[in-house]
């Protein structure tokens, strides 16, 4: 619009100089006004108190890992709207009795409204609040700033407590619970341990070595059976061979070889004598070897029937003196035989008894062994039960025990956790602007108000005053320009003579 600055410059002292008079009038009458204004406006005064939240680090850093951190940054804007709510200035108001349960709701949140513009809070700082109170008396901010900082205090440290007590009455139910599980799960293992004594993964080793023991004597104790059986057999074809008739028949056999050779001596082989001694040899000879050859193994009624012989001969009448003779020499090899043979037999049956018996432990011992598996499995699956629920319950508890001392360290440190820096002052201090001020901003706004009302009155002003607004309006450049010319210039002038 201009070209230099010294035009605009030019151009604005013009405007000043025109419009003088409109300029002029604001900044007269203002600041008389702001004088008037400081003498009848009220009087204002304001409480201000500062509170140091300490965190738990900083207060004991030995106890810093179970102390609670208060996050006072993070919780500062919700902290503030709750300052600034009905849950708080309610309280506040009904701590200094200005409201009652019977004040109306409507004249209740006027209160509530005007206590909270009045209130102002904010973090100065990591860990200073400083809060402030205004009001028209000059001993009300101090009693408000009180109850106000009592409120905030409790609200600042109730979620901590309150979440700690939490804690603890949830992790002691829990503990309950998880202790009557791990009651459970060890009952049933006692009760599974109970049932199957004798066969726990624990005897497992000296099932198998007692196992193998037995084997080994059952191997032994077959081989002596064995032993038993043949020695028995061969006293039986022993005491066969010994048959009374065939030691009769031999006994026949050596009178009839001592008769042949007496009629040998007396006659010769052709005599009848001789012939008859030779042919009941022979007959006796065949006889035995018949016997011998048709012998059998000996049954019970064989050995009771030898048994009744062998106690007859000694019994026998004594009339009958031959035989007498010829049996008592068999008795003693029968008796002999008879009670080896029971003796063995004895020792056998003895041998059989033991080898059933190991038999039947034996098979006891390979089932227990085949139902180890299944009773490991079942066992280790109750082992595992009992030990997550005694993990769970041993970690509950050290989280209970970790929730109480953490409870305990908050009531121990509550009266260091929040420090009053600067008590609000009684009566409060006075906040409202001082006459100077007042003249002063009547100034400034005189000033202001009247630049304002000469920049638009001249806004405003549609008359050309600048050869630039002629050719702004008319669009032709300015060729000539006609000076002002005063009445006396504008006379004629009389021609000279």
């Amino acid at each position: 619009m201009f070209e230099t600055a010294s035009d605009t410059f030019a151009y604005v002292a013009q405007v000043a100089w025109r419009r003088r008079f409109l300029a002029i009038i604001p900044i007269l009458l203002l600041p008389p006004l702001a004088l008037v204004a400081a003498a009848i406006a009220p009087a204002r005064y304001e409480a201000r108190m500062t509170l140091l939240v300490q965190e738990p680090s900083k207060l004991n850093p030995i106890l810093n890992d179970i102390a609670v951190n208060p996050n006072l940054k993070e919780r500062m804007s919700a902290l503030i709207a709750l300052a600034h709510s009905e849950v708080v200035l309610g309280k506040v108001l009904e701590d200094l009795h200005r409201v009652t349960p019977e004040t109306p709701p409507k004249q209740r949140d006027d209160l509530v409204k005007a206590l909270s513009e009045a209130v102002t809070i904010q973090l100065v700082g990591s860990d200073i609040i400083e809060m402030r109170v205004r009001s028209m008396d000059p001993n009300s901010p101090a009693q408000t700033l009180q109850a106000l900082s009592r409120r905030f205090v409790e609200r600042l440290v109730s979620p901590e407590r309150t979440a700690v007590q939490d804690s603890e009455r949830f992790l002691k139910d829990q503990m309950s619970e998880r202790r009557r599980a791990l009651d459970g799960a060890e009952k049933a293992l006692l009760d599974f341990r109970t049932a199957n004594a004798d066969k726990l993964p624990a005897l497992y080793n000296s099932t198998v070595q007692r196992l193998a023991t037995l084997e080994q004597q059952l191997q032994s104790k077959e081989m002596d059976l064995s032993i038993a059986g043949a020695t028995m057999e061969e006293l039986r074809k022993r005491l066969a061979s010994t048959n009374p008739l065939i030691g009769r028949i031999e006994e026949n056999i050596v009178q009839a070889s001592a008769e042949l050779a007496s009629l040998r001596a007396r006659y010769t082989d052709e005599h009848s004598l001789v012939q008859a001694a030779e042919w009941r040899l022979q007959r006796l000879e065949e006889e035995r070897r018949h016997l011998l050859n048709d012998s059998h193994a000996i049954s019970t009624t064989d050995l009771d029937r030898l048994w009744n012989i062998a106690a007859g001969v000694g019994t026998a009448p004594a009339g009958d003196q031959r035989g007498n003779d010829s049996d008592r020499n068999a008795t003693p090899l029968l008796v002999s035989q008879l009670q080896r043979l029971q003796e063995q037999q004895s020792k056998r049956t003895a041998i059989e008894s033991e080898v059933d018996q190991l038999r039947k432990v034996i098979a006891v011992l390979q089932r227990d062994i085949a139902e180890f598996g299944p009773i490991d499995q079942q066992q280790q699956q109750l082992e595992r039960q009992v030990s997550f629920a005694r993990d769970n319950y041993e970690s509950l508890a050290k989280r209970y025990e970790m929730a109480r001392v953490t409870g305990a360290l908050g009531v121990f440190e509550a009266p260091e956790r929040v420090k009053v820096l600067e008590t609000p002052s009684d009566p409060a201090s006075k906040v409202t602007p001082g006459y100077a001020l007042y003249v002063l901003a009547g100034i400034i706004s005189g000033f202001a108000v009247g630049g304002a009302l000469a920049a638009a009155s001249e806004l405003l002003d549609t008359r050309l005053r600048r050869p630039a607004d002629f050719a702004r309006i008319l669009g032709v450049p300015v060729i000539a320009r006609v000076p002002r010319i005063s009445p006396q210039e504008a006379q004629p002038r009389p021609y000279a003579a």
